[in-house]
């Protein structure tokens, strides 16, 4: 007990953020794509936003498709014009969608009602999920991740990390018990993909 007492920080001991960047070398990009895959998502990195429409039709490859974030024209996906019960998307394999924050240091993606129109099944009913996130928008750590968001108000909100998993049943690894069985990010240049920004 005496060493907990003893080992125990002061409450005014405050941590500097600067403790909490990205080390060993790597950038920010270099560090949040191989964490992401780390966590067996996929990462892709776009020179030039010219390539981002037939890039997400190969990804889409004819299967049913909600496009969040309005770049396929040329195809039809499932329309979301109103509020609509789960079981009317239950055939849709592939979600595109917008991510408001990346976090270096997990691979992880913000996302929340915005950008997922009040819908909130979208991002776990699919097989696969798409988020567009702009370069700009990646920060170092779930801390800088927080500190951003304590700055607005929004409802539901979550970060996605890769396809889902779990190893509560039996101890084996099932990919896709919650969620999407594949999961990729397609990183844009700051200046060639605008989206709303969070602050």
């Amino acid at each position: 007990m005496n060493k907990v007492i003893k080992n125990k920080p002061s409450i005014e001991a405050k941590i500097e953020m600067s403790q909490f960047y990205i080390s060993e070398g790597k950038d920010i990009v270099e560090s949040f794509c191989s964490n992401l895959e780390a966590n067996d998502g996929n990462c892709l990195i776009l020179d030039t936003i010219d390539n981002l429409h037939d890039v997400l039709l190969k990804e889409v490859k004819g299967r049913s498709f909600v496009d969040l974030s309005e770049t396929i024209k040329s195809q039809q996906g499932f329309g979301i014009n109103k509020p609509c019960h789960p079981k009317a998307l239950a055939h849709i394999q592939v979600l595109i969608i917008p991510g408001k924050i990346g976090v270096a240091e997990n691979g992880a993606v913000w996302v929340d009602d915005e950008v997922m129109q009040h819908i909130r099944v979208l991002p776990f009913i699919v097989e696969r999920t798409v988020f567009i996130l702009n370069k700009s928008q990646i920060v170092p750590t779930m801390h800088h991740a927080y500190q951003t968001l304590g700055k607005v108000k929004t409802g539901f909100g979550t970060f996605i990390a890769g396809p889902s998993k779990t190893g509560d049943i039996e101890q084996n690894l099932v990919i896709g018990a919650h969620g999407a069985l594949s999961h990729l990010v397609i990183l844009v240049s700051p200046r060639g993909y605008e989206v709303r920004q969070l602050l």
